[in-house]
């Protein structure tokens, strides 16, 4: 058994009971008193569960600081959720500090810092609870994982071979781990050794190794040859813990015998997220092959029938495969969100101020490349929400507000993109501030005499500029709003700014969906080929001329006055570049909308829509921002693919 193997599915368990943890003691410390008895049974039933089953995992694989961690936190929840002793937000802090304690022993575990430090045994002592010797549920810790991994060893396998007491009786024995047991696949095996110890272990269904790193359901079923009794067979396993129950009936050889199953083959894998990466890069790969093949049948003078349906066929496989693929990555966005209620809980109290946070669409799904790099931008923004915009108690109170600030995480799917939002109800953003700060760096014109939302953004974002008075360990440095637009705009997505002075802010960034394939409309602009998402395209028209209004060149869609921009000028940054037109003298627009607004893009003309895998683009520091990303068409040449939040 590869140890590491089980050690990373520890350390997945730990950190999904933590943030449970978490929440609930968040929950106890937001609602407190004010709430139901039963309510804060609720939460203090969670507290427990979550480190009695992180103390079991522990105890399981021999890592000896967590389990001492988790028992202590265990038995000073024990008189709270009893009822014997009334919570109060001072023992709430200190389960707090405790959670800490055990979760970065639990991080300590890769690194192989597997036993207690002194601040863990100080954090014992203070809450006066004894250290655990050894577990009080799972078996000693000479059957913990070394001697399951043993077990699996070829000495191992050899000593199995070696019959107790004589070659005794053939016995199926059929096992079932309790429903909450942690880390089955472990626990399986320490059943494993425990029974090995008493005869020959055959037949082991399902095998071994699928209790590596797969949630079997705890069932299973071997053959033992031993001399032991059946009450002794039962002991044994029994005494590996967390086993509910056992049943030893003796072997009567059948041709059919074996042939038996007891569990179903398991409905959920835990996959290396490399594997699902390299998936869609091949994925990618035959896309654009896909294009390759059909293009070069629609450019034959006698395609071959047969040829043509099985290239069809390929295509239609092609497209299922990708959306399977690309489903298969879609991850809640929760993942990432649940990191958050606690982070902000420890920066309100060391800033001395009261925040009411609120998380909203955690079920919004999104790939999972983004949702990986989409954590970074949120702390900055919740951070910067914080320390710059709610303002401390009785600044509110002075303002007529609430004591307690309104932070707000909000998902949404908007068409083929995902919208994240950090709201919160404080100060606003002075304008006269930042005003006043660009124009000593020389970063606005003194004619500039106000500033719009769109004005307010690039100055936040530029390196270094920041309205701190001063530095702190929270902010005040210039690289918070920098850092969030630069990696937004790597992921092709777009960061949009709110803000009213005294009443709050909204800071919005739109994503999409997924950075590997999406649909686009192909456009000629220049005699160049670009790509245009389809998600935004809303209909393409025939150009029948522009007007001007109020400065601005125009067209009618129907009854709408929409906004034209000619995509060739506003790539070459010349209003007076010549727009080509196809052929037979006609030029297209495409009709698109981002946020709720619609602009039409005059194009030379329009080539075809279709799938294409989207290869980011590192672009130089203070170029236009009007790409998202490249790809390769059919034929082998590349196109730029157009953000269309950045040209409308």
């Amino acid at each position: 058994m590869d140890a590491a193997r089980y050690a990373a599915l520890f350390l997945t368990d730990a950190r999904e009971h933590l943030a449970e943890v978490d929440d609930a003691l968040l929950a106890l410390e937001r609602e407190g008193a004010r709430s139901e008895a039963s309510t804060i049974s609720a939460h203090l039933a969670t507290v427990f569960r979550g480190v009695h089953t992180i103390k079991g995992m522990a105890a399981a694989m021999g890592y000896a600081a967590v389990e001492q961690l988790s028992h202590a936190l265990e038995s000073r929840c024990e008189p709270l959720r009893s009822g014997e002793e009334p919570l109060r937000g001072d023992v709430v802090a200190l389960l707090f500090d405790g959670t800490d304690l055990l979760r970065a022993a639990v991080e300590a575990v890769p690194e192989g810092r597997l036993e207690p430090t002194s601040a863990t045994r100080t954090f014992v002592m203070r809450l006066g609870v004894l250290p655990v010797a050894s577990s009080t549920a799972t078996p000693p810790a000479t059957v913990a994982l070394p001697d399951a991994a043993a077990a699996t060893s070829p000495s191992a396998t050899a000593a199995r071979g070696r019959p107790h007491g004589g070659p005794g009786t053939r016995r199926r024995v059929e096992v079932r781990l309790a429903a909450d047991c942690p880390l089955m696949g472990v626990r399986a095996m320490i059943v494993l050794a425990k029974l090995s110890a008493l005869g020959t272990v055959r037949d082991t269904e399902p095998a071994e190794e699928r209790w590596l790193g797969e949630r079997f359901d705890g069932a299973f079923r071997l053959t033992l040859q031993s001399s032991a009794s059946d009450d002794e067979i039962r002991h044994a396993a029994q005494s590996a813990g967390d086993v509910a129950w056992v049943s030893v009936t003796v072997v009567t050889p059948t041709p059919a015998q074996g042939n038996d199953r007891v569990s179903a083959a398991p409905r959920t894998v835990r996959l290396d997220a490399r594997r699902l990466d390299t998936l869609l890069d091949l994925v990618g790969e035959l896309v654009i092959t896909r294009d390759r093949l059909l293009r070069a049948i629609e450019q034959s003078d006698h395609p071959d029938r047969a040829v043509v349906h099985a290239a069809t066929d390929a295509a239609r496989l092609v497209a299922t495969l990708q959306d399977e693929v690309l489903q298969a990555r879609m991850l809640p966005v929760a993942q990432v969100f649940d990191r958050f209620p606690r982070l902000v809980r420890d920066i309100a109290r060391e800033l001395g101020k009261e925040v009411q946070f609120t998380m909203q669409g955690r079920e919004i799904e999104l790939d999972r490349s983004l949702l990986d790099a989409i954590g970074d931008p949120i702390l900055h923004l919740l951070r910067n929400a914080l320390d710059h915009g709610v303002e401390d108690p009785d600044t509110r109170l002075a303002a007529g507000k609430a004591a307690s600030g309104e932070l707000i995480l909000r998902a949404a799917r908007d068409r083929a993109a995902v919208v994240i939002q950090v709201q919160d109800d404080g100060r606003g953003i002075d304008r006269d501030v930042v005003l006043r700060r660009a124009r000593e760096q020389g970063l606005v014109d003194a004619t500039v005499a106000a500033l719009t939302d769109e004005a307010l953004l690039p100055l936040l974002a530029h390196p270094g500029f920041s309205t701190a008075k001063s530095v702190t360990a929270i902010s005040g440095r210039g690289v918070g709003v920098d850092v969030v637009n630069t990696r937004v705009r790597a992921l092709g997505g777009q960061l949009d700014l709110e803000t009213i002075t005294g009443a709050g802010t909204v800071f919005t960034m739109r994503l999409p969906l997924t950075l590997a394939i999406i649909r686009a409309l192909l456009v000629q602009v220049g005699g160049a080929t670009y790509a245009i998402p389809a998600a935004h395209v809303m209909e393409v028209l025939e150009f029948n001329g522009a007007s001007r209004r109020t400065g601005t060149l125009t067209i009618r869609v129907r009854d709408e006055t929409v906004p034209l921009v000619a995509l060739q000028q506003r790539f070459e940054d010349d209003p007076h570049a010549p727009v080509a037109a196809n052929p037979d003298g006609v030029r297209h627009v495409a009709i698109v909308e981002v946020a709720g607004r619609r602009t039409a893009l005059l194009v030379d003309a329009v080539l075809a829509q279709q799938d294409i895998v989207v290869k980011p683009i590192d672009a130089v520091r203070g170029a236009k921002p009007w790409f998202s990303g490249a790809t390769v068409l059919g034929d082998g040449s590349p196109a730029l693919i157009v953000d269309v939040s950045s040209v409308a």
